[in-house]
């Protein structure tokens, strides 16, 4: 018996041997055809080991063991059972892409304030859903700083993190494009090379349609909490996030048979689906399994690339079930803060919903691309199809809100938190300077039963407010009756974060969090789940990692710890960690 069991063993491992020789002639063939058709040339091996970095945009620790449980991370599930690690960590505030990925890239996250912000100098609103906006961030956070891409690739990101070919990164934005370097019909022989991702795009695209309108129709009849779509045409939409995905997949997996030593990719399909209908839905979780699906690819090319990567699964926050402002008392925060100071002029900014408007925009400027290398006839198809694309939805270089001189108060809603700025004054105005200019506005707005947390400035002195009790900071904490912070997580990064975020100097004159009572948060736009301040899940994202990095994670606390993670793989040259923030808020 154990004879025969021997020979199945061996069996086995010949079986083994042999199906990965010919996968690896598979890939091998199939990706240096790919490389050669876009111009692309292999690197030579790191000297070391290289790293790749998955981004599930917006997934929360807690919601991914959900996603587990349930069955739609099938293969993150199958990782950790071959070694690899989960391990949660804190993002820091502003709970958001911009400051996460900031942090993540160079380190260095200083005097981003929110994803969405009002620059009283310029009298505009700065939001980092536009290119532009992405671009003076990373020239900012970046500056004197090496990025964790330096010679890698960026992919569906916000910023390059330094990255020497970036595709679908909003920083980015027009300056480059996969299809680059491809002639003639080198775009339909690109998709012929790999004819099951080409079919894929096809069959997914149309299922993703019909489960969409399906979703939708389910959630009227049975009156489910959800935020509305806006009316564009769903199969563009569809289409277009469906192509970006398959595309940085696609662009990974040639970037790892090149040997590219360090390569970060993002998916936003769950935060977009956990904003609409909230981080715990059906709709959510089954975005989860279809990034799960991608990392399987992906990992298959690790598995049978010459280059030895360490493979990092990570989001770079978490969301918290909220019910919006508007349904909870029929009026945005803005309007409320409006009735308060009846008689002066006061602009609201807030964004419409905007679910991949950066796909589309990608879509139809790598059609453009292909366009340009086609003969007239197929060119003209082609550009039908960009043209339609692009009138499909509003650009994603859309203006820029501004408030005139006139404007006397101006409210930024996001997510889950709000900005009040006063334009008496350029520069950050004190609690009492607005207490004189607006009497009793504070106390009603941290009152009012949807907030949470109130955070001003008095000179030198950093102010939180709550209902029962306030915490003022002047180089060490002094509670008054209680402290507002017993309200959020207890974690010894919750008062340094908040200090951190009030010392900016564009952080708004009164910074609101919105409550979470419950785990159930309130959203400042018509969002089902919300980030970017304190409370229930949205501050507390997680990485799976290679057991061979513990070394490495064992140093893990805040996101601004993963730049040093990922840069120990860099060459060693000199790397600034300096810090333009307080020292007495570092800690």
């Amino acid at each position: 018996m154990s004879l025969f069991r021997y020979g199945l063993d061996l069996l086995h491992q010949r079986m083994h041997e042999t199906f990965m020789l010919i996968t690896d002639k598979f890939y091998r063939t199939k990706y240096g055809a790919v490389s050669q058709q876009l111009g692309l040339e292999q690197n030579e091996p790191p000297r070391d080991r290289g790293f790749v970095v998955v981004q599930i945009d917006s997934l929360a620790y807690e919601h991914l063991l959900s996603a587990i449980d349930q069955g739609y991370a099938p293969y993150l599930q199958r990782m950790m059972e071959r070694g690899h690690k989960l391990r949660m960590y804190t993002c820091g505030l502003p709970s958001s892409t911009a400051a996460c990925q900031s942090a993540i890239m160079y380190g260095n996250s200083y005097n981003v304030p929110a994803f969405r912000w009002y620059d009283k100098r310029a009298g505009r609103t700065v939001s980092y859903k536009l290119p532009g906006n992405n671009t003076a961030l990373e020239r900012e956070v970046g500056e004197g700083r090496r990025g964790i891409l330096d010679g890698g690739s960026s992919y569906s990101n916000l910023i390059s993190g330094g990255a020497s070919r970036s595709l679908f990164t909003m920083s980015t934005f027009g300056q480059g494009s996969l299809l680059d370097g491809i002639k003639g019909l080198g775009f339909f022989i690109l998709f012929a090379l790999s004819p099951v991702r080409s079919v894929r795009v096809i069959v997914l695209s149309l299922s993703e349609a019909l489960y969409a309108f399906a979703e939708r129709t389910a959630s009227y009849w049975q009156a489910e909490r959800r935020v509305r779509f806006e009316g564009v045409f769903p199969l563009v939409r569809v289409l277009a996030h469906v192509f970006v995905k398959e595309m940085q997949t696609f662009a990974v997996m040639v970037d790892m048979y090149r040997g590219i030593p360090n390569i970060y990719t993002t998916y936003n399909t769950y935060d977009n689906m956990a904003h609409h209908y909230g981080p715990t839905t059906r709709p959510a979780l089954r975005a989860v399994q279809t990034v799960d699906r991608q990392i399987r690819q992906i990992d298959r090319m690790r598995r049978h690339s010459a280059t030895t990567y360490d493979l990092y699964i990570l989001s770079d926050h978490g969301q918290t079930p909220a019910v919006p402002f508007r349904q909870l008392h029929g009026e945005s925060f803005g309007r409320y803060v409006a009735r308060l100071v009846d008689d002066l002029t006061l602009a609201e900014h807030v964004e419409a919903e905007v679910e991949a408007r950066s796909h589309v925009a990608f879509l139809a400027d790598e059609l453009r691309t292909a366009q340009q290398g086609l003969p007239s006839k197929p060119a003209r198809a082609v550009g039908r199809l960009r043209r339609y694309v692009e009138e499909a939805d509003r650009p994603v270089h859309a203006p820029e809100i501004t408030a005139s001189g006139a404007t006397d108060v101006v409210v930024t809603g996001c997510s889950a938190t709000a900005g009040i700025y006063f334009n008496q004054t350029k520069d950050p105005m004190d609690l009492t300077a607005i207490e004189l200019s607006y009497p009793g506005l504070i106390d009603q707005i941290v009152e009012h039963p949807s907030v949470g947390l109130v955070i001003g400035r008095e000179g030198h002195r950093i102010c939180v407010l709550g209902k029962d009790g306030r915490l003022i900071w002047d180089g060490s904490a002094r509670v008054v009756d209680a402290n507002p912070l017993d309200s959020l997580d207890s974690a010894p990064w919750t008062l340094p974060e908040i200090l951190r975020l009030a010392s900016y100097p564009r952080s708004a004159d009164l910074i609101v969090f919105g409550s979470v009572v419950n785990g159930m948060g309130v959203a400042f736009e018509e969002q089902m789940g919300v980030h970017g301040a304190f409370g229930g899940a949205q501050a507390y994202p997680f990485i799976l990692y290679p057991g061979s990095a513990e070394e490495r994670i064992q140093r893990l606390r805040t996101a601004h710890d993963l730049y040093s993670i990922f840069s120990s793989y860099l060459p060693q040259t000199t790397i600034s960690f300096h810090s333009r923030e307080p020292a007495a808020i570092q800690g």
